[in-house]
């Protein structure tokens, strides 16, 4: 009888963004080693541990906050799970990663640039300096709001955006107030995933650049 113990892990980079997955077998993880994942563009991502009760111990970086996050998963969960396990971000709330079975984590990954490039053909990307970035700021900020995390200091969350080919304008409908957010090139996207919330706070019609 042969038993093949092993899990995809799908997670975000917190360098470029880049969503990749790796599948990880039990052999590849021995009791006590830490076994590394990184990224395509040579960043390290997560380091996995396979302790002595068999837990899984994984240690990730998040694009979100910027911070390094721990979880640890049964054995049960880890290799032997039929749905999808995220990795989620306690600051923010929201999921940089994902472990499971490799066909419902491909149906994911699918799933989540089927929905990229359909918000890309809706906007008109070919404007835009960079599509790719202001594709994935977006994404962001879309979560932001989802979260309930983006406001104007005049008490509103009706908050419009306005797209530029380097910046995305964010309005209140309130106020009047204005933010520019920069969409150019990755440290763009860096400094946006720092931020667990987003505040107009300029003066009425004037904008601000974040």
């Amino acid at each position: 009888m042969l038993i093949n113990l092993s899990t995809t892990i799908a997670l975000s980079c917190p360098a470029c963004g880049r969503l990749e997955k790796e599948k990880v077998n039990i052999f590849e993880l021995p009791v006590g080693e830490l076994k590394q994942l990184s990224c395509s563009c040579g960043a390290e991502k997560a380091a996995l541990l396979r302790k002595e009760n068999s837990q899984v111990q994984i240690n990730y970086f998040c694009l979100h906050c910027d911070k390094a996050h721990k979880e640890i998963f049964s054995a049960q969960d880890f290799w032997h799970s039929n749905y999808l396990q995220p990795l989620s971000c306690r600051d923010t709330g929201l999921n940089p990663g994902f472990f499971g079975p490799p066909a419902l984590v491909n149906d994911e990954i699918k799933k989540e640039k089927q929905d990229l490039e359909l918000m890309a053909a809706e906007l008109g990307f070919d404007d835009f300096k960079n599509p790719e970035i202001m594709l994935q700021a977006l994404d962001i900020i879309h979560d932001i709001a989802a979260e309930g995390a983006l406001s104007c200091e005049c008490g509103s969350d009706d908050i419009n955006i306005e797209l530029f080919s380097d910046k995305i304008q964010l309005i209140c409908n309130n106020c009047g107030s204005r933010l520019n957010i920069e969409a150019v090139d990755k440290e763009d996207l860096k400094n946006l995933r720092q931020l667990n919330s987003v505040q107009l706070h300029s003066i009425q019609g004037k904008p601000n650049n974040f």
